[in-house]
C-alpha cells in the first residue's frame, strides 16, 4: 500500500474517529484503524464492535492494500507534521508516514485480523436536519447512567410520541429522567416498529458526527442503526434489553407547584453548592409564599444560603436535591422560566421548561430529609 494525501484533510477524517475504538486493550486489533487504500480514495473504519465509524478522504493511490495501525499513535504523528502533502507506504509489518524531513515507522498488525462489520446493504431515506437531532440529544442525553454495568440504563431510548410523525428521546439513570419529542419523523419512517436502545458511547459519537453536515440520514437495518453525515457513516449496534417503562415515572397528580426564572435558579444553584459536599452535593429548597430559599452545608466547606422570587401560593415546604441534576437540566434547557411541579417532599418533581408544553420535560428524585 503506498499513497499521498493532504495533511490536514487526513488529520481531519483521522480526528473522527479518535473517540470509537477501544481503550482497554482487551483486544490490540479494536484500538487500530484499518486503512484501504482504493483509487483516488483512502478508507479509514474503527469499531469496538459497539459503534464503529467509517469515513474517507481523497489521496493520491499508488499502490492500494489495506493495513492497521493505531489510531491514536497515528493520528497524533500526523497531527505534528508539517503542513503539506504526508507519504504513506506499509513495508511488511511497518507503516512509513514521511512530511517534509520528517518520517515515522510504526508497527501494524494484518487487515485480515480486523473484525468484519456489519455495512449498510441499501440507502437511507430518512433526512434530517443536523440543528434539531442535536437539539434533542443536548436535550436528554446527559441524564443517561454512566455506570457502564447497567447497560439498559447506560443508554438513549428512541421510541414514538404521543404524537404522529413526532420521534421521542428518553435517557435516565434512576435518579432523573429527561425526554424530548421531536417532529422530524418517527420510527415507522425508519422502518422499525418499536423503540431502539442505542448505548451511551453511540450517542456521544451521533453527538460529535451530527456537528459535521447539516443533514444527517439515518436507517435502521440488522439491529444497527446507520447515520451517514457527508463522507462519514456510523454505525450503532442496539442494545438488546428492555427499556424501563418511563412513563410510570412520569408524575401526574403533583398539586402543588412554582414558577421561576431560570437563570436566576441556575445562578443561585451554582452560588450556593459550592460548600455542598462533594459526593452528595446535597441543597436544600425552602418554598414559602412567593419566595424560594436555597441552603447547603457541609462540615469541610461551611454554608449558604440565598432567596429567590418565586410564583409559589401553596403551603410551605421544604425539599432536598442533588444540586448537580438541576444544574445539568437548567443548563441544558433555554426557556426564560420553568415551571417546577410537586407532591410531597420525598415524590418525583416534574420539571416543565414550558408549563403545558409537551415536547421536553425533566423527572428528578428528591433525596430523604
Amino acid at each position: 500500500m503506498k499513497f499521498t494525501i493532504n495533511k490536514e484533510n487526513f488529520v481531519k477524517e483521522l480526528g473522527k474517529i479518535q473517540g470509537i475504538g477501544e481503550k482497554r486493550q482487551t483486544m490490540l486489533i479494536l484500538s487500530n484503524v484499518l486503512i484501504s487504500a482504493e483509487a483516488g480514495k483512502v478508507s479509514l473504519l474503527s469499531t469496538n464492535m459497539e459503534v464503529g465509524m467509517m469515513t474517507n478522504s481523497d489521496a493520491d493511490v499508488i499502490e492500494k492494500g489495506k493495513t492497521t495501525t493505531s489510531a491514536k499513535n497515528l493520528y497524533d504523528i500526523c497531527k505534528e507534521m508539517p503542513t503539506g502533502l504526508l507519504e504513506i507506504e506499509t513495508e511488511e509489518n511497518i507503516l512509513k508516514i514521511k512530511g517534509g524531513k520528517a518520517e515515522f515507522k510504526i508497527p501494524t498488525l494484518p487487515s485480515g485480523d480486523f473484525p468484519k462489520v456489519p455495512l449498510p446493504s441499501k440507502t437511507p431515506k430518512v433526512n434530517i436536519e443536523s440543528s434539531k437531532l442535536k437539539n434533542m440529544m443536548d436535550k436528554v442525553t446527559f441524564c443517561a447512567s454512566t455506570d457502564e454495568t447497567k447497560y439498559h440504563l447506560n443508554s438513549v431510548f428512541v421510541d414514538n410520541s404521543s404524537n404522529k410523525g413526532w420521534l421521542r428521546m428518553v435517557s435516565t439513570d434512576g435518579h432523573r429522567l429527561g425526554m424530548i419529542d421531536s417532529p422530524i419523523c418517527d420510527l415507522e419512517t425508519l422502518g422499525i416498529g418499536k423503540g431502539i436502545l442505542i448505548p451511551r458511547k453511540g450517542a456521544t459519537e451521533l453527538r460529535k458526527i451530527i456537528e459535521t453536515a447539516e443533514n444527517v440520514s439515518i436507517m435502521v437495518e440488522s439491529s444497527y442503526m446507520y447515520i451517514f453525515a457527508g463522507n462519514t457513516v456510523l454505525f450503532i449496534k442496539e442494545i438488546d434489553l428492555e427499556y424501563p417503562d418511563y412513563l410510570r415515572v412520569i408524575p401526574g397528580n403533583n398539586d402543588k407547584s412554582f414558577k421561576v426564572k431560570r437563570t436566576d435558579l441556575l445562578s443561585a444553584l451554582k452560588r450556593v453548592s459550592i460548600v455542598s459536599t462533594i459526593k452528595s452535593r446535597t441543597c436544600s429548597i425552602s418554598l414559602n409564599q412567593g419566595a424560594l430559599q436555597l441552603s447547603s452545608r457541609s462540615p469541610d466547606y461551611g454554608e449558604a444560603t440565598e432567596e429567590i422570587e418565586v410564583d409559589y401560593s401553596k403551603t410551605p415546604m421544604e425539599i432536598r436535591f442533588n444540586s448537580k441534576y438541576l444544574i445539568d437540566i437548567l443548563s441544558a434547557t433555554t426557556e426564560d422560566v420553568l415551571s417546577f411541579e410537586m407532591g410531597d417532599p420525598l415524590s418525583p418533581v416534574l420539571i416543565r421548561p414550558n408549563e403545558g408544553s409537551s415536547d421536553s420535560l425533566y423527572v428528578v428524585m428528591p433525596m430523604r430529609l
